[in-house]
C-alpha cells in the first residue's frame, strides 16, 4: 500500500523522523511518499481531494475552520518559533518605523498572530504598539533568503532551522518567540488526517506512527547517523549549516506520537478568544478523541 503524506514546507531536517520511518517501512510493504507542496496549505486541499492520506502541518492550521473534518494522529516535533527579525529592523520598529515581514501565507489569523508577537515584544519594553506599522507579505518558504533579499523579518520561523541557519550565515538576527509575547506555543508539526478515512488508511497511518516511535529515539541518540540520513534523502551537500540544523533539530523530536489535546488547548483558547477563524470547542476536542 502507498501512504501519501503532504508536507507543510520544503523537505528539511524537521522531517527526519518521517524520512527514517519511510525507510523502515519499505521492508514492511508500506510505501510512504512525502509530497512537497508549492504552497503552505496545499496539503489540506490534497487531503480533501483524496490526493493524499495524511497532512503534516502546524497545529495552528489543524484548528482552522475547514469543510473537511480533521483528526490528529499525534505530534512528532515541537520547537520554539516566532518572527525572525533583522536586529536593526527591531531597532527601527522600537523607534516607531514600519517593517516588512515575509510569510509563506497571509491571512487574517496568521497575520494577526505575527503582529501580536511583535506587539508583545514592544509592550515588554514599554513601547507603543501600532500594528499598522507591521506589513506582512506572502513571499514563499525561504525565510533566511528573504532576509538576505531585504525583508525586515520572516514568519513563522523555527529556532532549530531558520534561527540556526541565520546564525551560521552570519546574519544579525533575533528570533522573537511566542513565549516572549505571552502567546501559547504552536511551533510544532502534527500528523493530520481526515476523520472519515477508511480502515485501510487508518491502519497505514498507525504503521507510520509505530515506525516513528521506533526511529525517533534512534535519531536522537545517533547524530552522525541522523546527519547521514538527512544528506542521503535531501541530496544536500554536507556542510556546517546542515550539520548544525540537524543537531539542533534532534532534541525537538517527540515520541511516542499520540493525539494530545492538552498540547494545543491553550493555543485554541487564545485564538478563539480573539475571534480567530477556528473550530468550536466540541470540534477541537473531537480531533484528539
Amino acid at each position: 500500500m502507498k501512504l501519501r503524506v503532504a508536507l507543510e514546507w520544503y523537505l528539511n531536517p524537521d522531517h527526519l523522523p518521517l524520512i527514517a520511518a519511510r525507510d523502515l517501512l519499505r521492508g514492511d510493504g508500506l510505501d510512504v511518499e512525502l509530497v512537497v507542496p508549492d504552497d503552505h496549505y496545499d496539503g489540506f486541499v490534497a487531503l480533501a481531494d483524496g490526493a493524499v492520506e495524511l497532512v503534516v502541518n502546524e497545529p495552528l492550521h489543524l484548528v482552522e475552520q475547514r469543510d473537511l473534518r480533521l483528526v490528529s494522529h499525534g505530534c512528532f516535533f515541537a520547537t520554539d518559533g516566532g518572527v525572525l527579525m533583522q536586529r536593526d529592523a527591531l531597532d527601527r520598529l522600537a523607534a516607531g518605523e514600519g517593517v516588512r515581514i515575509a510569510s509563506p501565507v497571509s491571512n487574517p489569523t496568521t497575520d494577526q498572530l505575527c503582529r501580536d508577537i511583535l506587539a508583545g515584544w514592544l509592550t515588554q519594553r514599554g513601547l507603543a504598539v501600532d500594528g499598522g506599522r507591521i506589513v506582512i507579505e506572502p513571499a514563499g518558504f525561504a525565510h533566511v533568503d528573504n532576509l538576505v533579499a531585504g525583508y525586515d523579518g520572516a514568519w513563522l520561523a523555527f529556532a532549530n532551522v531558520e534561527g540556526v541557519s541565520a546564525r551560521v550565515r552570519g546574519l544579525d538576527t533575533e528570533l522573537v518567540t511566542t513565549a516572549e509575547a505571552g502567546i501559547p506555543n504552536f511551533s510544532a508539526l502534527e500528523l493530520i488526517g481526515a476523520a472519515d478515512a477508511s480502515a485501510e488508511v487508518r491502519e497505514a497511518i498507525a504503521m507510520l506512527v509505530a515506525a516513528l516511535d521506533v526511529v525517533t529515539p534512534e535519531l536522537r541518540g545517533n547524530p552522525a547517523t541522523a546527519r547521514a540520513i538527512w544528506y542521503g534523502a535531501s541530496g544536500e551537500k554536507p556542510g556546517a549549516e546542515g550539520d548544525a540544523i540537524v543537531d539542533a533539530s534532534l532534541p525537538r523530536f517527540l515520541a511516542p506520537v499520540r493525539p494530545d489535546a492538552t498540547l494545543w488547548r491553550p493555543m485554541w483558547r487564545y485564538l478563539h478568544a480573539r475571534g480567530g477563524d477556528v473550530v468550536d470547542e466540541a470540534t477541537f476536542e473531537a480531533m484528539f478523541a
